[in-house]
């Protein structure tokens, strides 16, 4: 089954790691939105931004699809902005079978097909979640979920400029190369979002240090 045949059951997926972020921010104080997180800036700001992709990426499908653009009010609390703009995604994200597989989407230097777009969003949402450093970890995530967090930060790792080159092995049995002759980490899906998005190793395992990861683009 390829990704776009997936479609339903990623979306399916999509709605329940959605929900668990936004019974978290619905439970954060407004004084507590403000507290700086795993990227160093506010949880206010790490939610706007994963709602502004979930608009643009609504937007990116409108625009194949000639669907009418989103309604983002961004005067609206960002809690109310992040229900809506799932809402917005996924109404868009259900149409993607309508579109040719090898459609390719411009997303913030990423090119996707319409098989990754709904991956993308999840591990979106994955990454910003686990940022937020409240009870919630990725542990709790979906196993699949996990597994598109870290898809999306290598989409991002291979456009990114100096990045080193590596041999990525999971301990659920996932690989990638990136560049020639690269480094081998290894380590379980968790561990490598860890390292790849903040640069915490956890048990990662190499045959020597651990090189230095570039400032990766913005997942949002």
């Amino acid at each position: 089954m390829n990704r776009i045949e997936a479609l339903y059951s990623d979306l399916s997926r999509l709605g329940r790691e959605t929900e668990m972020m936004d019974t978290v921010i619905t439970m954060l104080a407004d004084d507590l939105l403000e507290s700086t997180t795993a990227d160093g800036h506010s949880r206010q700001v790490v939610i706007s931004r994963v709602v502004d992709g979930g608009f643009e990426l609504a937007d990116l499908i409108g625009q194949k699809l000639n669907l009418p653009a989103t309604d983002d009010d961004q005067t609206d609390d960002v809690r109310a902005r992040y229900r809506r703009c799932h809402l917005a995604f996924t109404a868009a994200a259900a149409q993607l079978a309508k579109l040719p597989e090898d459609t390719v989407f411009d997303y913030r230097g990423l090119q996707l097909t319409p098989g990754d777009i709904v991956p993308q969003r999840i591990g979106e949402i994955v990454i910003a979640h686990d940022s937020l450093g409240t009870a919630w970890t990725i542990e709790e995530a979906d196993p699949d979920s996990a597994l598109d967090a870290l898809e999306t930060l290598i989409r991002r790792l291979t456009i990114a400029e100096e990045a080193p080159a590596l041999v990525l092995d999971s301990t659920e049995g996932d690989h990638w190369a990136i560049g020639d002759n690269g480094q081998a980490v290894s380590g379980d899906r968790e561990d490598l979002v860890q390292w790849l998005a903040w640069g915490y190793p956890g048990e990662l395992e190499s045959d020597r240090e651990l090189p230095t990861l570039p400032t990766l683009p913005r997942w949002t």
